[in-house]
Formats: C-alpha cells, sequence, structure tokens
C-alpha cells in the first residue's frame, strides 16, 4: 500500500483521538484525497460532532497558514530534518508508522509539542491583517508550551511554559504587563517610544535590546543579553528615562533578581542556561534537587514530589528536555539513592531507596 494513502478505516475512527491530533490527521487525509465525497462528509460529520473538534479544526487552518509563511525558516527546515532523522533511524514503531510520519509532517508539531504554541490569543492578532495597534490584546501559553508573538513595531516576544502577557501600545509607548510566566523579548530599536515590560511590581525599561523576564509567585528576574536595561519599580512613571528611581541599570550578561524576603540583586548570569528554555531545554549546574525539580514541573501537569526532604539538598547536574519528567526522574534513581513510589499514579513521589 502507498503509505500516502490513508487507510479507509481512519475515516471510521476518530471518536476516540484527541481533537487536535484528529484534526491533524483529517488535514493530511483531506490534502492527500481532495476530491472524495465520502471523506468530506465524514470530515463535516466528525467537524459538527463537537465544538472541541470545530475548534481544533480552526487552530489546524491557522497553522497551516503559519507553516506555509514559514515553511523556509531555520526552525521549520530543522524540525523537518528531526522528523526525517526519526524515520530514517526506525525510532516510529511500525504498526503506526504512516500515522505518526502524516502528523509530523503536518502541523501537529506546531499546535501538539508546543514548538509554536498557537493559541486563540495570539492567532487572532498573527493573522488578521489589522494595522491598528495591539492595545488589549492578550497571549499565553499551556502548561508545556512555547509561542512566539511578533508586535506591530516589529519586536519579537517568545513566552515560556503557562506564561500570561498583554499588550498595551500607544503612540509613544510600547507598554507590556507579564501577568505570569517567563518571556524573552527582543525589542525592536524606537528611541522614541520606549518599551517597558511591567512584571512582579517591577518596570525594565529599553529602547532596543534582549532580555528575559521571569516572574512568579516569590521571584522576580531580568536576565540581560544584549543592550542595556533599568529596572525600577512599578509605580515609578513609564517614560523614556530609566533613571528616575532606578533599581538597577543591567548590562549583558547581568541578572537582576528579587525574592520576597530579600534584598533585590545584581549577578552574573548564565545566560545560556537561563534561555535553554527557548531550545526546549533546561539546564541545571550543580542545582539542588528540590530547585531542579520545582523546574521540572513548570513543564508538565504530572509533577514531581519528594516524599523525603532529605533528599532536597542533593546536587544534581545535566540537560534534560522540558516537560521529559520519565527521563529526568530514570537519571534520578539511577544515579542517586532514590526510588520512585509504586503506589502513586497521579504524581511521581520519589523516596530514599533502602540500602
Amino acid at each position: 500500500m502507498n503509505p500516502r494513502t490513508p487507510p479507509t478505516s481512519w475515516t471510521m475512527d476518530f471518536s476516540a483521538d484527541d481533537a487536535d491530533e484528529a484534526a491533524a490527521r483529517w488535514s493530511e487525509i483531506l490534502r492527500d484525497a481532495p476530491d472524495q465525497p465520502r471523506l468530506r462528509e465524514a470530515f463535516e460529520a466528525w467537524r459538527a460532532r463537537a465544538p472541541e473538534n470545530a475548534s481544533a479544526w480552526r487552530r489546524i487552518e491557522i497553522a497551516n497558514h503559519w507553516l506555509r509563511t514559514l515553511s523556509d525558516s531555520p526552525e521549520m527546515q530543522s524540525l523537518r530534518r528531526e522528523t526525517l532523522a526519526r524515520v530514517a533511524e526506525g525510532r516510529l514503531r511500525a504498526s503506526r508508522r504512516w500515522r505518526r510520519l502524516s502528523i509530523a509532517a503536518s502541523v501537529l508539531l506546531l499546535i501538539g509539542v508546543g514548538f509554536i504554541a498557537l493559541r486563540p490569543e495570539t492567532t487572532r492578532r498573527m493573522f488578521s491583517g489589522a494595522s491598528d495597534t495591539l492595545a488589549g490584546n492578550v497571549y499565553q501559553t499551556g502548561v508545556g508550551q512555547r509561542s512566539v508573538v511578533t508586535m506591530d513595531d516589529g519586536s519579537v516576544v517568545t513566552l515560556n511554559t503557562d506564561s500570561r502577557l498583554s499588550v498595551h501600545y500607544r503612540g509613544d509607548l510600547r507598554a507590556v504587563t507579564l501577568e505570569r510566566g517567563q518571556a524573552l523579548f527582543k525589542v525592536a530599536k524606537d528611541r522614541s517610544r520606549p518599551f517597558v515590560v511591567t512584571a512582579g511590581g517591577k518596570r525594565v525599561t529599553a529602547l532596543g535590546t534582549e532580555f528575559d523576564v521571569r516572574v512568579g509567585e516569590r521571584l522576580f528576574e531580568v536576565t540581560l543579553l544584549e543592550g542595556r536595561v533599568g529596572v525600577s519599580p512599578e509605580h515609578v512613571g513609564a517614560s523614556s528615562s530609566a533613571n528616575a528611581a532606578t533599581l538597577a541599570e543591567l548590562r549583558p550578561g547581568q541578572q537582576f533578581v528579587a525574592t520576597s524576603g530579600s534584598r533585590p540583586l545584581v549577578r552574573v548570569a548564565d545566560v545560556g542556561r537561563v534561555v535553554s528554555w527557548r531550545d526546549g531545554q533546561i539546564v541545571f549546574e550543580n542545582e539542588r534537587l528540590d530547585a531542579a525539580i520545582a523546574e521540572m514541573n513548570r513543564y508538565s501537569r504530572r509533577k514531581v514530589v519528594l516524599g523525603d526532604p532529605q533528599l532536597a539538598s542533593l546536587k544534581i547536574s545535566g540537560a534534560f528536555n522540558a516537560g521529559d519528567t520519565h527521563t529526568f526522574v530514570e537519571a534520578l534513581t539511577s544515579y542517586f539513592p532514590i526510588q520512585r513510589d509504586p503506589r502513586e499514579d497521579e504524581r511521581v513521589v520519589l523516596e530514599s531507596r533502602s540500602r
């Protein structure tokens, strides 16, 4: 059988699928067989069956537009090479080979694994073609997802896992509020319009630069990759000057850190490690185990929990794929006196291993 010819039974087998995965499969099938009325009827019946199906199909249409737009970009070329390499190495199970290759070759790479997490809030602006300002726009990602947003002025924002950002541009100011999570900002130069990020009770002001901001319940961090930024309290009025009541003015490679109960400080940062999430990696260098677990948990709904608090002070170094809890736990149980509680299913509980 030609591997690109969809089996007839597939038209009857979508009810149990995740809506996004089913939509990706329909996209591939309809592309390969556009003139088959029975397939089209089956597709329309699936799309009308549930609101989730219709929403998933709309995301597929938008993602297809995105793929066509970026088909020659380095990121898409890299994904294509990676997919082909996996197939060549035989890492896809033979019984599901056609299905997985089909999905990997389609837009599921975009909406499924979070390479570019196209949410309704982002795709509305990215493909509307409108030329008005971004006042009131909201962009967000789910757990384990990343999203790239290009602003009207050419600035690019990359959102990390479980993040939410609102944009309030006006004539003399480019204002952004990071409500939660983490974002990497690559700011287009415009000296007449400062770029101000508000997060965690602080303002970060830039004219043209690249920096990472992370905000949590008790943490605020700004890491500067290039250019210069000023950090000031939120209540200070935003203007083109970052000098008034400035808490810190950063140079490339520096990081401003503020935590609850501690005075803010400026320190030298390992910039590569800080922004490794941009490439789907989490890098630890002699990190406490409790801190490493907290970081891994940001990218997965299934949480890792320390059942024995004495394990918290163990130190770990290594690089892991964001969201790959399985490999992370395997490494811990292989190299440390740690075992996983087999009675737990909803979460992964780690305990000291009996000697």
